[in-house]
C-alpha cells in the first residue's frame, strides 16, 4: 500500500503536490477555528474564515460610520471578529452604561497580550494601556499632579492665560488674515502641556516644538486597532514599513525626546523649588516608597500630551465652527461673557457657574462634535455577562461614545444644535446623565478638568475681544466631520478673529 502510495506521489508534478497540500493545510485551519472558535448568542456579521470580520471594514475612512452602518442591521450590541480575536461594538446609553459603569470593575481593562499593544509599549504601557496596581498609582499621581496644578508659582489657569494672550496678540496684529485653527489651536493646546510638564513653552516656529508635534499629530491620526498586522503577526514581518511600524517609530522619537528634556530638568532639581510636573516626579523618585518607575513617567508625558493636545484643540475648533454657523448663539454667549465678567481680566475657571449659558453651549457643541467617537478599547479578563448574553474572556470592547450623545432615548431631536437642552428652568446648567464626551466610569479621561478648564478659557477669553467671522461673507458653513485615527474633526476651514 505504502508503495503505491509512493508510486502515485511520484507521478505527480511538485506544483500539484504543493497544491494539495496548501489545500490540505487551509482546510484545516478552517475546521479548526470553526470547530475552537467559542460560540457567543449575540448577533454580528458573519466572520470569514481565518480574517473574521475585518473584509467588512476593509477601506473605511470613519470606521466609526461603518460600526453605525453594523448597529442598524444588528443591534445595540454587534458581535465582530477581527482574524481570531472577539471583538463587542456597544452602542446606545444605556447599554454603554452597563459595559462602563455598572461592570466597570469587570471591563476596565486594556487588551495589552494584543500584539499592537505589544510592539508600541515594548517596557511599560503609561497611562492609557496600563492594568492594576501600575494604572492605579500611575493615574493616581497623574491626577493629584493635573489636578489644579497644585505646585509651582503659577496656576493652571495663569499657564493657559499665557497661551491665550500669545493667541489674542497674533490674532490682533492681522484680523483681516485667514486662520486655519486646526493648524494653530493644536500648538496651543500643547504648548499648554508644556508649560505644566517643563514649566515653560515654546515657541511656535521652534524646530524641536514643530517635530514633536508632527510626532504626536502621525499618531493621533494613524493608530487603529483594525490594522490586520495586530491580529496576524507574521504581516508585520512581511511588510516591515507598515502603519503600526511607523506609529511606533513616531512613539520612540517622542520618548526619545521626553527623556532629554527629563535628564535637563534634573540636572537642575530642587527639591524646595517644584516647578513642574517633572519635579513632581524626581522629588518622588529618591523615596523608598516611591511608585513611579522613570519608563512610566516617559510614557506618562506622552499619554498627558497626546490626550491633551489633539482632542482639546479639536474641541476648540468644533466651537469655533459653530459659532460661525450660529451667530446669535456667538452673540448670546459673547453678551453673558461681557455681563458677568466685562473685559478688564481674563476670564476665570471660577467662572464656569456664573456662567451657564456660554457653558450649555459648550457642552452642546461637545455633544455634536463627538470628538472622541469611542473610548479607549476595554477588555474583560474573565467571562463577563452584559445585558443578560455571555461576552468571553479577552473580549475587546469597543464602546461607541457618539451613538450615546446622539441617543434619540435621552436626547430630544439630537441633531438638532440647542444649547437650551442643557439648562433648567430658571437658566441654570443641569447635568445630563447620558452627557459623556470624556467618557465614563473608572477609565474616564484623567484630563478631564483640564481639558474642560483649557476651552472654557480660551473660548471665553476670545469672545471678550472678537467677533468670528467666515472669510467672505457669503461663505457657507458645514459643520460636518470625518473621524481620522482617534478624533473626529471637522473638514478644514479657515476663519477672521476681527477684533471688538
Amino acid at each position: 500500500m505504502l508503495h503505491q502510495l509512493y508510486t502515485a506521489l511520484g507521478m505527480l508534478d511538485l506544483t500539484t503536490v504543493l497544491t494539495f497540500l496548501l489545500v490540505l493545510i487551509v482546510s484545516y485551519i478552517i475546521l479548526n477555528y470553526f470547530f475552537t472558535v467559542q460560540r457567543v448568542d449575540i448577533p454580528g456579521p458573519t466572520p470569514w474564515p481565518i480574517v473574521g470580520n475585518l473584509p467588512h471594514i476593509a477601506g473605511a475612512r470613519d470606521i466609526g460610520k461603518r460600526l453605525l452602518e453594523f448597529r442598524k442591521t444588528y443591534g445595540d450590541m454587534v458581535f465582530l471578529r477581527f482574524g481570531p480575536q472577539p471583538i463587542l461594538v456597544c452602542f446606545g446609553y444605556k447599554l454603554v452604561r452597563e459595559v462602563l459603569l455598572v461592570n466597570g470593575e469587570k471591563t476596565k481593562f486594556r487588551p495589552s497580550w494584543m500584539y499592537l499593544i505589544k510592539k508600541l509599549f515594548p517596557k511599560v504601557t503609561g497611562i492609557f494601556f496600563s492594568d492594576g496596581k501600575t494604572w492605579s498609582d500611575g493615574r493616581k499621581f497623574t491626577v493629584v499632579a493635573l489636578k489644579d496644578f497644585g505646585v509651582g508659582k503659577k496656576t493652571i489657569d495663569e499657564r493657559i492665560h499665557e497661551e491665550v494672550q500669545y493667541l489674542v496678540d497674533e490674532f490682533s496684529k492681522n484680523p483681516q488674515k485667514p486662520v486655519d485653527v486646526l493648524k494653530v489651536f493644536p500648538m496651543a493646546t500643547s504648548n499648554i502641556i508644556s508649560n505644566i510638564v517643563f514649566g515653560s513653552r515654546f515657541d511656535y516656529d521652534d524646530k524641536d516644538f514643530k517635530e514633536m508635534l508632527y510626532h504626536i499629530y502621525f499618531i493621533f491620526k494613524s493608530a487603529t486597532i483594525g490594522a490586520p498586522e495586530n491580529f496576524f503577526p507574521i504581516i508585520d514581518k512581511l511588510k516591515p514599513w507598515n502603519t503600526n511600524t511607523q506609529v511606533a517609530g513616531h512613539l520612540a522619537a517622542v520618548r526619545t525626546y521626553m527623556r532629554s528634556r527629563v535628564d535637563k530638568e534634573r540636572d537642575s532639581f530642587d527639591p524646595n523649588n517644584i516647578r513642574n510636573f517633572i519635579d513632581l516626579y524626581l522629588e518622588q523618585e529618591g523615596k523608598p516608597d516611591s511608585k513611579i518607575s522613570e519608563d512610566f513617567l516617559f510614557q506618562a508625558i506622552v499619554d498627558i500630551y497626546q490626550a491633551g493636545t489633539d482632542t482639546t484643540a479639536v474641541t476648540l475648533a468644533w466651537c469655533m465652527l459653530y459659532m460661525l454657523k450660529y451667530s446669535e448663539v456667538q452673540k448670546k454667549c459673547r453678551d453673558e461673557v461681557m455681563k458677568v465678567i466685562g473685559d478688564g481680566r481674563f476670564p476665570s475657571s471660577k467662572d464656569k457657574v456664573s456662567l451657564p449659558y456660554v457653558m450649555a453651549t459648550i457642552h452642546e457643541v461637545q455633544r455634536l462634535a463627538a470628538v472622541a467617537p469611542a473610548a479607549t478599547p476595554h477588555a474583560t479578563l474573565e467571562d463577563t455577562y452584559i445585558d443578560g448574553k455571555l461576552v468571553p474572556k479577552q473580549t475587546v470592547i469597543l464602546c461607541h461614545l457618539m451613538s450615546v450623545l446622539y441617543d434619540p432615548n435621552e436626547w430630544q431631536e439630537p441633531e438638532k444644535f440647542q444649547p437650551e437642552r442643557f439648562l433648567g428652568e430658571k437658566g441654570e446648567l443641569i447635568k445630563h446623565e447620558a452627557f459623556c464626551p470624556f467618557s465614563m466610569g473608572p477609565r474616564t479621561c484623567i484630563g478631564q478638568q483640564l481639558a474642560s478648564n483649557e476651552v472654557f478659557l480660551f473660548f471665553t477669553s476670545f469672545l471678550q475681544r472678537f467677533n468670528f467671522t467666515t472669510v467672505n461673507k457669503d461663505d457657507c458653513v458645514s459643520t460636518d466631520g470625518e473621524q481620522t485615527g482617534v478624533t473626529r474633526q471637522p473638514y478644514p476651514f479657515e476663519m477672521c478673529f476681527k477684533p471688538i
